[in-house]
C-alpha cells in the first residue's frame, strides 16, 4: 500500500531526527553547557581551584613538605592544598598564585605552610623567613599570614607588603594599601610607606615610616680560645628591630636591645664569615668578616643599606 510506505518513511525520518537531536544535546551538554550550580563554582582556565595554590615559579633548591612528613622537589605547576609547606634554601625562591590575580613570593631561607584556602579566606603560616605579597582585592575575601605559633597575625583585603618572621618577632612593611597586624589583643594598621614589629609576647609597635637606611653595626675580634676550642671569629653587633641577621647562613639570636654575638668555629680551609641582614621590605645585603689572625681582626664599618632591593 502506498500510504503505508509513506507513513513508514515519515516515521523513519522522524526517528533519525530524534537521534540527531539527542546526539546534539549530549554534545552541547558535555562541551558547552554547564548547569548553573557548576558554573558558579567552576574555576576560570588557568586559575587555581578555591582550595589550592599554584606554583608558578621556582628558582634554586625549593622543597615541598607534605602533611605526612614526606619531602620532594617543588616544581612549576604543582598545586598546594591545606597543610602543604614549601621551604626554600640558600639563594632560592618560589612564587605561588592564589586566586586569579594574587601572588606570594617565598624568599630564600623561608618556610611557608598553606593553612586554609576558601572563597572567604586565604590563610598561611610563615614559620621562618620572608614573603613578598601582592594581594589584589576580591570582594570581602581576606588574606591572613600567621606567625609560627599564631601569636601574631597580619590581615588585608588588598595590599602589597612584606612579612618577615625571625622566630622572635614578626615585622610588616607595606608598599601599597593597608595591612592590620594583631598581637596580644592589639591591632595596628600598617599603611603604605610604614612598618610595624610585633616581638614575641608583645603588642605590635606603632606604625612608623620605613627608614631610608637599614643600619647594621658589626665588629669582630679574635676571641680567647677556651677549653681547646678553635674559633674562626666572634661576630658581634647591633641590628634594627624587626630585621634578621644570618651568620654563615644561620639565624643569629638578637636581644631586645638589638645586640647579637655569635662565635663561629674554625674549620679546615675556612678563612672568613658571611654576615647578612634583611628586613620585611626586602632590603638585604651580605658582608664578609675575615677570620682572626695573630689575635686581631679589623673593625668593620657600619653597613648602610638603602632602597636597593634584592629580588625577590
Amino acid at each position: 500500500m502506498p500510504g503505508a510506505g509513506r507513513i513508514r518513511t515519515i516515521l523513519e525520518a522522524a526517528a533519525v531526527v530524534v537521534v540527531l537531536l539527542a546526539g546534539a544535546w549530549l554534545l552541547f551538554r558535555g562541551t558547552l553547557y554547564w548547569p548553573a550550580a557548576q558554573l558558579a563554582s567552576a574555576p576560570a582556565r588557568g586559575e587555581p581551584r578555591v582550595d589550592e595554590a599554584i606554583v608558578v615559579a621556582v628558582a634554586g633548591n625549593v622543597v615541598r613538605l607534605s602533611p605526612n612528613g614526606g619531602t620532594s622537589a617543588l616544581a612549576v605547576g604543582q598545586r598546594l592544598r591545606a597543610d602543604d609547606s614549601v621551604r626554600t634554601g640558600h639563594g632560592a625562591h618560589t612564587d605561588l598564585q592564589v586566586g586569579a590575580r594574587s601572588r606570594l613570593t617565598v624568599a630564600e631561607g623561608s618556610q611557608l605552610t598553606v593553612r586554609e584556602i576558601t572563597e572567604k579566606v586565604h590563610r598561611f603560616r610563615l614559620t621562618r623567613g620572608r614573603i613578598a605579597v601582592d594581594y589584589q582585592a576580591d570582594g570581602a575575601r581576606l588574606l591572613r599570614i600567621e606567625s609560627a605559633e599564631g601569636g601574631a597575625v597580619a590581615e588585608t583585603k588588598g595590599a602589597r607588603f612584606g612579612v618577615l618572621s625571625t622566630g622572635t618577632a614578626v615585622a610588616i612593611a607595606t608598599e601599597t594599601g593597608a595591612v592590620n597586624l594583631t598581637a596580644e589583643r592589639k591591632t595596628v594598621e600598617v599603611r603604605a610607606g610604614t612598618q610595624s614589629v610585633a616581638a614575641a609576647g608583645k603588642a605590635p609597635s606603632g606604625a612608623e615610616p620605613i627608614p631610608a637606611k637599614l643600619l647594621l653595626k658589626v665588629a669582630a675580634a679574635a676571641p680567647a680560645q677556651e677549653s681547646g676550642e678553635q674559633v674562626c671569629a666572634e661576630v658581634a653587633g647591633t641590628a634594627p628591630e624587626g630585621s634578621e641577621i644570618l651568620v654563615d647562613g644561620t639565624p643569629a639570636a638578637i636581644a631586645e636591645d638589638g645586640r647579637f654575638r655569635v662565635r663561629v668555629p674554625a674549620a679546615p680551609g675556612k678563612t672568613s664569615v658571611l654576615v647578612s641582614i634583611r628586613d620585611a621590605s626586602g632590603r638585604e645585603t651580605t658582608r664578609t668578616v675575615a677570620c682572626g689572625s695573630n689575635g686581631s681582626i679589623p673593625h668593620i664599618k657600619d653597613i648602610a643599606i638603602r632602597w636597593r632591593k634584592k629580588d625577590p
